[in-house]
């Protein structure tokens, strides 16, 4: 069986070419992760997952995985927020996003969140998550396209606007900008354009291929307790119940 791996927005547009080792599904909710445990997944990404709409993927249940052998690895998304978060019981993060939570340069889960199209439209992302804001505004200053104010002003407007609205003319036009200042923060974008949750979810995927030719299967150094939810979520998965 072939690695698994939860994404969506991350990965929209990616060459189809750089997935072939693994096998995709959409953003990780409650029980896919033990699902894919079941299913029998040598290896476990989590790169995107639902929340707000629908419950997310529990850190009981990335426990249980590391508790049954199976290296589970996490960037960009919900991966790098779960990732910091599991670190200490094994789960491996990668990527600058995962470094900056587990070092506490960043707190907010929201930081991370994005609009996306549903499955049909390939999970396309419709705002820009806050990381991936940073990332072009710190190669537009490296570029010397805006002034180091233009850049502040612009990472102060993305702040302000909340990630299910947050879009690169939204943030322009809140910048509040020069004319001048505004034609060329666009077209700035246009061109440094960067997707650090992309880079991060590339990262880990090169990761899991260069671990999957040498993958000894390691033992935790914790004990796995099943709590009566966990094995609701369990019986529910195994008998296809909803309560």
């Amino acid at each position: 069986m072939r690695m698994t791996v939860f994404a969506g927005p991350s990965l929209y547009g990616i060459d189809e070419g750089f997935l072939d080792d693994f096998d995709m599904l959409p953003p990780a909710g409650c029980g896919d992760v033990l699902a894919a445990v079941a299913a029998g997944a040598p290896a476990i990404g989590l790169i995107d997952g639902v929340f707000g709409h629908a419950p997310s993927v529990w850190h009981k249940e990335i426990l249980h995985a590391i508790s049954e052998g199976i290296p589970v690895y996490g960037a960009a998304g919900i991966g790098a927020l779960r990732g910091a978060e599991c670190t200490a019981f094994g789960m491996i993060g990668v990527g600058r996003i995962f470094s900056d939570y587990v070092s506490g340069r960043r707190v907010a889960d929201a930081d991370v969140s994005v609009a996306y199209a549903p499955r049909e439209r390939g999970y396309a992302p419709l705002t820009v998550a806050m990381v991936d804001v940073e990332a072009t505004v710190e190669a537009i200053g490296a570029n010397s396209v805006l002034s180091p104010g233009a850049c502040r002003a612009l990472l102060r407007a993305a702040q302000r606007i909340h990630f299910e609205e947050r879009t690169w003319p939204d943030i322009i036009f809140e910048a509040v900008l020069a004319d001048s200042d505004a034609v060329a923060a666009q077209e700035a974008v246009n061109l440094h354009a960067r997707s650090q949750k992309c880079e991060d979810a590339l990262l880990m995927l090169g990761r899991m291929r260069e671990d999957a030719g040498s993958r000894v299967r390691s033992e935790p150094d914790f004990t796995f307790v099943e709590s009566r939810f966990f094995s609701q979520l369990r019986h529910q998965l195994e008998t296809g119940s909803t309560g």
